[in-house]
């Protein structure tokens, strides 16, 4: 049995870190995903009736959140919610449902470590699949409308007109940037180049911006301040002048591209309208400023309950949890957040290190970009959970707990 677990372990985290929101490998309304979803529950539920424990705390957790989402639930009934948007709403907090699984499946050092080295190869993978395809279709290899046609129905991955593309899943190229800046890595200069371009290359503000708002924290406690200080500046130049930087790289590379000399204005979109999407999330901070009411600012108007602009997801995560669950949901994220901390403080290794920022970077991400409450962003924060466990059980116990 702990070798099927492992193997289980091993294929998720893969499809996880690969797969985006699941839909490249989705077949009608079944996908892989939910496959090893329903995989994982059934191995858990095998597990405990074979005598293993979960420990106190995931029960806690998973009860919590239980009753987190039955509020949202409640309230989105209550308040008269169309039935498939509440259920849009709640599909991806249930992966938090995983917990126990992820608890018996790693419980020591080495398991930890080798979460961490699939995230680093994950991350690696994804950069040279992005490159190749860039190049594919910048030589003609792969025609541009071919491969947009093909993949646009996913709704895995957003254009920067016909020169490049941000895929759901790049968020592990960051997390993956962060496992070799803080735990190391063999040949640590080379792949930083290899991640660090792609990143750049998929012209995305907040992954700049939120991963070097978390080496500056990272940096901050160590008290580097030297470098917690170039991190700040980084971010902070991402932040006020990112969309100045790509306006005008847009209008250079138009002038290369162009083949006849002619008099029209240099494209300043080529890479994206920055400001058409930086509007859209202020367009729905109003929507849900106006929105609010004494109830909903404690528990929110319930799920499926969206704003006009936005009928089911919005771009901002705690933007979304506040509509929909108020400050009792947030309250959930912050204690979350907190209790990682806790167990942040209680090891003293690198991997240890890189597992706390590496959830506190999904926090930071989820400014501007949904991953708290789906299953892309929350697996990094279960992951990180256990991990920290493991790392703190293995100082005082090397023996693994779960038994073949």
């Amino acid at each position: 049995m702990k070798k099927f677990v492992s193997l289980l372990l091993s294929v998720m985290l893969f499809e996880i870190m690969l797969g985006g929101g699941g839909r490249l490998t989705a077949w009608g309304p079944i996908s892989l995903r939910m496959i090893l979803f329903g995989m994982a529950l059934l191995t858990t539920f095998i597990l405990l009736l074979r005598g293993q424990k979960i420990s106190k705390e995931y029960w806690v957790l998973s009860i919590t959140i239980g009753i987190v989402l039955a509020v949202g639930f409640w309230r989105g009934v209550a308040t008269g919610a169309n039935r498939v948007y509440w259920w849009e709403d709640i599909k991806p907090l249930l992966y938090f449902s995983l917990l126990p699984f992820f608890g018996f499946a790693i419980q020591n050092k080495q398991l930890v470590d080798q979460v961490a080295e699939t995230i680093k190869q994950s991350g690696i993978i994804l950069s040279c699949a992005f490159f190749v395809i860039l190049v594919l279709i910048h030589s003609g290899v792969i025609p541009f409308l071919s491969f947009y046609h093909w993949v646009i129905d996913t709704q895995e991955f957003f254009f920067r007109g016909e020169l490049t593309f941000f895929y759901k899943g790049f968020l592990y190229i960051c997390i993956a940037t962060l496992y070799v800046v803080i735990a190391g890595s063999k040949r640590k200069f080379i792949i930083l180049i290899i991640l660090v371009a792609a990143i750049l290359l998929s012209v995305t503000r907040g992954f700049i911006f939120a991963t070097t708002l978390t080496l500056a924290f990272y940096y901050l406690s160590k008290t580097t301040f030297s470098k917690s200080l170039l991190f700040v500046t980084l971010g902070l130049l991402t932040l006020f002048i990112g969309q100045t930087v790509i306006t005008k790289s847009s209008e250079v590379i138009d002038s290369i591209r162009k083949v006849e000399i002619d008099n029209k204005t240099p494209n300043s979109r080529l890479l994206g309208d920055r400001n058409y999407s930086d509007a859209g999330r202020f367009q729905q901070i109003k929507e849900v400023s106006a929105q609010t009411t004494l109830p909903s600012f404690f528990i929110g108007h319930g799920f499926g309950q969206g704003i006009p602009s936005r009928s089911i997801h919005m771009e901002i995560a705690y933007l979304e949890i506040y509509h929909k669950q108020g400050v009792f949901g947030l309250t959930f994220w912050a204690f979350l957040l907190w209790l990682l901390y806790k167990k942040y403080k209680k090891t003293t290794s690198d991997i240890g290190d890189f597992f706390f920022f590496a959830a506190l970077f999904v926090y930071f991400q989820s400014l501007t970009n949904q991953y708290l409450n789906n299953p892309i962003g929350l697996s990094m924060i279960l992951l990180s959970i256990v991990c920290l466990d493991a790392l703190e059980v293995t100082e005082r116990n090397p023996t693994p707990h779960l038994k073949g």
